[in-house]
């Protein structure tokens, strides 16, 4: 018997509170076939699989079905302003201000099949000259087993290496039958450990000058994010640098840490805190210890928390153009907060659905939700998702949401009456599309929304009004 989505709750909050990441909706279809490999490796049947793993919370097994869940695609040096703020500015600082000899610590927290840390290595090497200077030392982490066996292999080969330079490949890799294979000395910088995020961090981690986390957190809930980024506020060196995805905005979530702007990079900072003097048995002050180590050089522009709403306008137009990564490189570089920033967010959303990037878009989403939950825009972006992976109640759902703070917009009407067509609510279907009409009957004709003409959406809505009352 198939397991019903209720039965499978229980199961995704356990998973939720053991590695932090909240499967949606949608990818409750994905979690019962991961709970039916699991049964069948089992010999158990799924329900019995399902109930004794909520009641016991085996951590092997719970590993298992994160192993089968998890999304690992990534690709090298693939958030650009980061990885120039680290080449131009943050390496050079941190080798003049650090004593010598001291170490860089960075750590690539979520580091999946490696390439974020070797391509910190190669910007390291870029940065402060091969052979390096001074130790750097690159912790990277991942939940995933699988995940960080082929981080070691450290072969690769497709769209990941897309973004290398010809000098990159040539100069840090070795060109085998299997792919580009990395040269030892970028390996020698990176040491892989599998670390679950929610548990104690590794004793290598605390001190870390830099850190990155990207694309991680978005999966989070809020109060998860929250503690997680108290426990990386812990663990960063003072003046210590926390690289997030350009869509993981601290806004309205975490304060502890000062957004800083470095060569067009969005970053966060952790200021040092005031020294506190200790008064002697006689009043008198004892002076400031010294530290072994001075904070980095502060060369980064703090950062007004405030999005433009010019950002909107023209990352909707480059969208509308068909620039979708221009539209994202637009978003990387601007902050994320204020009443503009959850649209930024639908935005950078849509943008990743129409490169085909439905996980994140839908992240993207739900999280722009949470900081907005009135916008209209966010519920039928989630709806048109839904109903391109065929989840018509999961689309209905969201695009009946979007009709309830938006009576007049059209899209919202005609999507809602596809989806309730295909989930044979016919009568639902009928009375949407006259609506959808009714609304579009007040543009231009030749006026393009998602790139269709008016007219022809009104001449869809007249053709199944009339197929759908012949067929009642």
């Amino acid at each position: 018997m198939t397991l019903s989505t209720e039965a499978l709750v229980p199961l995704r909050d356990l998973l939720a509170r053991y590695c932090g990441v909240l499967l949606d909706d949608a990818r409750l279809v994905t979690l019962r076939s991961a709970v039916e490999r699991r049964a069948a490796a089992a010999a158990r049947t799924p329900a019995r699989y399902l109930a004794d793993l909520v009641l016991d919370a085996d951590r092997t097994e719970l590993q298992q079905l994160a192993e089968l869940l998890l999304n690992h695609e990534t690709i090298f040096f693939r958030n650009r302003p980061h990885m120039d703020a680290l080449r131009k500015t943050l390496l050079p600082s941190l080798h003049t201000t650090l004593p010598p000899g001291m170490p860089i610590k960075i750590w690539s927290a979520g580091c999946a099949t490696g390439e974020e840390p070797y391509s910190i290595a190669i910007t390291a090497l870029e940065a402060l000259g091969d052979p390096l200077p001074r130790p750097v030392s690159i912790l990277a982490t991942d939940l995933s087993a699988s995940a960080l066996a082929k981080a070691r292999q450290g072969v690769y080969r497709g769209r990941t290496i897309s973004n290398l330079t010809p000098a990159q490949r040539a100069r840090f890799f070795t060109t085998t039958d299997a792919g580009l294979s990395v040269h030892e000395r970028i390996r020698q910088l990176v040491t892989f450990v599998q670390h679950n995020l929610l548990e104690p961090f590794p004793a290598a981690a605390y001190g870390t000058h830099i850190l990155f986390c990207q694309n991680v957190t978005i999966y989070f809930s809020l109060d998860t994010c929250r503690s997680l980024m108290a426990r990386f506020y812990d663990a960063l060196a003072d003046g210590g640098i926390l690289c997030l995805g350009f869509s993981e905005t601290l806004w309205n979530i975490f304060d502890r840490l000062t957004p800083v702007a470095v060569d067009g990079a969005f970053l966060y900072r952790k200021d040092p805190l005031p020294a506190r003097r200790m008064p002697t048995t006689t009043g008198q002050r004892l002076p400031a210890p010294t530290l072994r180590a001075r904070a980095p050089r502060q060369l980064e522009r703090k950062v007004t928390l405030f999005t433009e709403e010019t950002v909107v306008q023209e990352g909707r137009q480059l969208i509308e153009n068909g620039q979708l990564d221009t539209a994202l490189e637009l978003f990387a570089r601007v902050p994320l907060a204020g009443r503009h920033a959850p649209m930024v967010l639908v935005l950078a959303a849509q943008a990743h659905a129409n490169r085909g990037d439905l996980d994140l878009a839908l992240a993207e989403a739900r999280r722009a939700l949470e900081l907005n939950p009135l916008l209209t825009e966010a519920y039928l972006l989630l709806g048109l998702i839904y109903e391109r992976q065929q989840q018509m109640p999961l689309a209905i759902r969201h695009l009946e949401r979007a009709r309830y703070l938006n009576r007049d917009h059209p899209l919202v009407a005609f999507h809602l009456a596809e989806c309730y067509r295909q989930n044979k609510q016919i009568a639902e279907a009928i009375r949407e599309y006259r609506n959808a009409e009714r609304l579009l009957n007040n543009l231009p004709p030749d006026q393009l929304l998602e790139g269709v003409a008016v007219q022809w959406l009104i001449e869809s809505c007249r053709r199944w009004i009339v197929r759908l009352e012949g067929e009642r």
